[in-house]
């Protein structure tokens, strides 16, 4: 593939930290210094750097290429002349939007020639640290085959604490808001009206869509374990923000201790219609599973952790691919059966069968066939 070999350099040290996790191939990129991370898919290969602010990783399986530059506030005067800077390196011309993400200036980019095809990302950092510019590209022949994992890498960038729990930038780009839809929460003593903005489910469903077909790559792979914890996390962060109006709208309903406000939650989600599709994702997105009270088990027990956490109780999926089934753990008082993962153990709630928390059907209760997945709301247990 052929591309301009140079990103121009600044001079400035960056700690590049490939973190790993509980598995031994995933890692987060992260720059403490420039304040910004990457929740990379497994299997980019970090394939060479230039002093310490220019990296260039390419992927095992599709065989694109990722370019990470960083440059000073003082630089460019936007995101969009950053991006504009750098996609000039890659081809002639590129189409190029700006817009704002995490209350800061963001551009877009699309680019393509005879010799290369991808995306292009600019977004300003905390703090005017700098500008962040990424660039997922591959041979134009295989721009489709690409796209999902680089609009994945591009949509998993971090750049201070509160990004973790917002849709990332490529989403916030296709799907602006739009006005508000009403809905009804009804898991306590009354009815409680809450809103949400009117494309939050189609832009959920975006996101559980795409990050699907990108899992699907990994299948037949050792990586898939890992693949499918980021698979969850990416939905999970997507939804956060989507459904915290509607959370506190209900927050009058729900109890203050973990263990009665569990038992509350989880009776309003086995109380969900069943619901699968098995032609597709599989994986209802959590607005619309939130507002029509449906799901299969995953969407119902990502649901309850992700309410777990957004109300101050640390909370994990457990998967199991054995049983086809997933189920919440809470770390929380109460009797029963529990799985242990970063030290905790987590109390179990099947939000698919109705049983009281810590109850689980003997055929399943094997914990060597489970496994959890952890999310940013409690970062110190387990993540990645």
């Amino acid at each position: 593939m052929k591309r301009e070999k140079n990103l121009p350099l600044i001079l400035c040290t960056v700690l590049f930290l490939m973190t790993a996790g509980t598995g031994a191939h995933p890692f987060e990129a992260a720059s403490p210094e420039w304040g910004y991370a990457l929740d990379l898919p497994e299997l980019w290969i970090l394939q060479e750097k230039s002093g310490n602010d220019r990296y260039r990783f390419s992927h095992e399986i599709l065989g694109a290429d990722l370019l990470i530059a960083l440059y000073p506030h003082s630089g460019f005067p936007d995101a969009g002349k950053a991006l504009s800077y750098v996609n000039l390196q890659l081809a002639p011309q590129a189409d190029e939007v700006s817009f704002v993400w995490r209350h800061r200036g963001a551009a877009i980019g699309r680019v393509e020639t005879d010799t290369v095809a991808g995306w292009t990302l600019a977004v300003e950092l905390a703090e005017q640290k700098g500008w962040l510019v990424l660039a997922g590209i591959s041979a134009p022949e295989r721009a489709v085959e690409c796209e999902d994992l680089i609009i994945s890498t591009l949509d998993a960038v971090f750049t201070d604490h509160g990004s973790r729990f917002e849709a990332g930038p490529m989403t916030t780009f296709a799907w602006p808001e739009n006005g508000d839809i009403s809905g009804t929460f009804a898991a306590g003593r009354r009815v409680t009206n809450v809103s949400m903005m009117k494309d939050d489910a189609e832009a959920n469903q975006s996101v559980v869509d795409r990050e699907f077909r990108l899992l699907s790559r990994y299948l037949d792979r050792p990586e898939v374990f890992d693949a499918w914890k980021r698979y969850y996390r990416m939905i999970w962060r997507d939804a956060w923000k989507r459904l915290e109006q509607a959370v506190f709208d209900t927050a009058a309903q729900l109890e203050e201790d973990p263990y009665k406000r569990l038992e509350q939650l989880l009776a309003w989600t086995q109380g969900f219609s069943y619901e699968r599709d098995p032609g597709g994702s599989d994986f209802l997105n959590l607005p619309q599973a939130f507002l029509e009270q449906r799901g299969d088990c995953d969407s119902r027990a990502l649901l309850l952790v992700l309410l777990m956490n957004m109300t101050g109780t640390d909370a994990v999926l457990l998967i199991s691919p054995e049983y086809s089934h997933s189920v919440a753990g809470i770390d929380c008082p109460g009797t029963g059966a529990r799985f242990e993962s970063g030290g905790i153990k987590y109390l179990l709630a099947d939000t698919t069968a109705r049983v009281k928390p810590g109850l689980i059907a003997a055929d399943m209760a094997d914990p060597s066939k489970w496994f959890a997945v952890h999310f940013a709301a409690f970062p110190g247990v387990g993540i990645r």
